[in-house]
């Protein structure tokens, strides 16, 4: 059988992460969890109790703040710890996803597709959209943040921003290679991993100063690289079963699941693993599919 590691960002002990956990506890697995430093995630104890036949290893090494490159060097961190594990596939999470089969399931799947490169890559327009994030440098994200309420450092970066318009800034000139955008969650080979982490220097200085890198980095490596041709799906269609993922951003940023959305989500048949789940916004939702799948 297919070992599979699964390398998860967390920001909070939730419910959703325990029932993640519970869920992934296979003796096939090895599970990586990278704890923000930012967080109050302090105790790992109860979280540790949870795993009784996987390999759990916890990290807690960078602070990670929104659109910024600490999350592209977290996830960079947890896959040069997670390919010693010797995995066939590597699978990033958040906390806040939680699988949709069973483990023999998802096993199936892999190793009927054994080989294929499952990440998601954004429409045709949306690849044109993303090239204000990677053009020009975007030296103050991190006092941005997400909502952008302080307004000198919004000054600050319109000012920045203009000025390398001014002088022509366009980082992609002396770039072999193309960028390209999607979602940052994705399962890839033990090939393809060993290459991001062999190949990684030669890309580090561009999601440096790069706004919200993390959804940019394994759509620009891969097709920068031969195994662009494993992809599971090919094409810039926004279509997540790509990356063998549900994911709705037509009813949220994206939607958390419901009750409601349970029989969905069992019919997903490309689809192993949803996000989101929040256990203040439906709780029920978690333990129906928690009580469904640990069986």
């Amino acid at each position: 059988m297919l070992k599979h590691a699964y390398l998860i960002m967390a920001h909070e002990d939730t419910l959703v992460l325990r029932r993640l956990i519970q869920l992934l506890d296979n003796e096939n697995n090895c599970i990586y969890i990278h704890i923000d430093r930012n967080s109050r995630f302090r105790d790992t104890s109860q979280i540790q109790q949870l795993v009784k036949k996987a390999k759990l290893t916890i990290y807690q090494k960078y602070k990670v703040y929104w659109g910024t490159n600490s999350i592209t060097l977290a996830e960079i961190f947890l896959l040069k710890k997670a390919i010693k594990s010797g995995s066939h596939y590597y699978h990033f999470l958040s906390g806040a996803d939680l699988p949709i089969k069973k483990q023999s399931e998802i096993q199936n799947f892999f190793e009927r597709n054994k080989g294929k490169e499952f990440i998601h890559f954004g429409t045709e327009q949306y690849q044109k959209d993303i090239a204000s994030r990677y053009t020009p440098y975007h030296f103050f994200t991190r006092q941005l943040g997400r909502k952008r309420e302080k307004k000198f450092w919004v000054d600050m970066e319109t000012y920045s921003l203009a000025i390398q318009r001014r002088l022509h800034i366009d980082r992609t000139k002396r770039k072999a290679y193309s960028f390209y955008g999607g979602a940052n969650w994705c399962s890839i080979t033990a090939e393809l991993a060993q290459y991001i982490v062999q190949h990684y220097g030669k890309y580090k200085g561009a999601f440096r100063w790069t706004q919200i890198s993390d959804e940019l980095v394994w759509q620009t490596i891969v097709m920068d690289s031969p195994y662009c041709e494993n992809l599971y799906k090919i094409g810039k269609n926004n279509d997540y079963t790509a990356c063998a993922r549900y994911i709705d951003w037509n009813r949220g940023t994206p939607y958390v699941f419901r009750t409601e959305d349970f029989p969905d989500l069992m019919r997903a048949e490309e689809c192993m693993f949803a996000r989101k789940f929040d256990e203040k916004v439906d709780k029920e939702i978690i333990e129906k599919l928690y009580q469904t799948l640990i069986q």
